[in-house]
């Protein structure tokens, strides 16, 4: 349920930012949205220290409102600086971009997580916890309330409280500094965005107007046709 926002939000952004971008410009929007991302990133996600997972993917929804925000009006931005007839080439070169930013982005902060995760949950655990145990601890967040419900059961329940109080710390600590780097990476695009995205899209031909002339490779298409 609390996932469920994440996923439509992206929608109703998408809408919107189209929506605007016809109305104030593809850079104002785009900008925004970024600078907006970023700073929800750092206020919502980043600064938390209540440790209420619901409470971030919610703040995850809002942000990734602004991310649909920006999406379809840089889409439209990309594409619009092509001609009708490389069409395909630019939106193979934007799948390409965006997938392969999407793959870098996850195994970079994924790693920032890691790294962040597993030095606050080594500064947490129990000093006396047995080395195998601290093992699986740092696998993971789901191996260490495993380790800690083990605990548990054995009669520790001392030592498990302060595996799963750690765990979940650990967890959230790690989350805070990947959204922030996050966040820094959004800003970076917001001025890159101010700096150099056009502020309107390409405008259609006016009716009547003269139509451009086509590559040489087309002309024999086109007067087939």
């Amino acid at each position: 349920m609390h996932l469920l926002p994440v996923a439509s939000s992206v929608a109703v952004g998408s809408v919107l930012g189209t929506r605007l971008a016809v109305r104030l410009g593809t850079k104002l929007v785009v900008t925004g949205g970024l600078a907006g991302h970023g700073r929800l990133l750092r206020l919502g996600l980043g600064d938390r220290r209540d440790n209420r997972v619901p409470d971030h993917l919610d703040a995850d929804g809002a942000v990734r409102d602004r991310h649909g925000f920006t999406s379809a009006p840089a889409t439209e931005s990309i594409m619009g600086a092509v001609s009708r007839y490389k069409a395909g080439v630019g939106s193979a070169v934007y799948d390409t971009t965006r997938l392969l930013s999407g793959t870098l982005g996850v195994a970079v902060i994924g790693s920032i997580y890691a790294s962040a995760y597993s030095s606050r949950l080594a500064a947490g655990l129990p000093p006396r916890l047995p080395g195998q145990l601290t093992q699986i601890a740092h696998q993971s967040v789901g191996a260490a309330l495993a380790v800690a419900g083990r605990l548990g059961s054995a009669g520790h329940q001392h030592a498990a409280s302060t595996v799963h109080r750690a765990a979940t710390h650990a967890l959230i600590h790690g989350l805070s500094i990947s959204c922030l780097v996050a966040g820094a990476v959004a800003a970076a695009g917001a001025v890159m965005a101010s700096a150099f995205l056009p502020a309107q899209p390409p405008k259609a031909p006016l009716p009547g107007a003269p139509a451009a002339q086509a590559p040489a490779g087309a002309e024999p298409a086109l007067r087939d046709q």
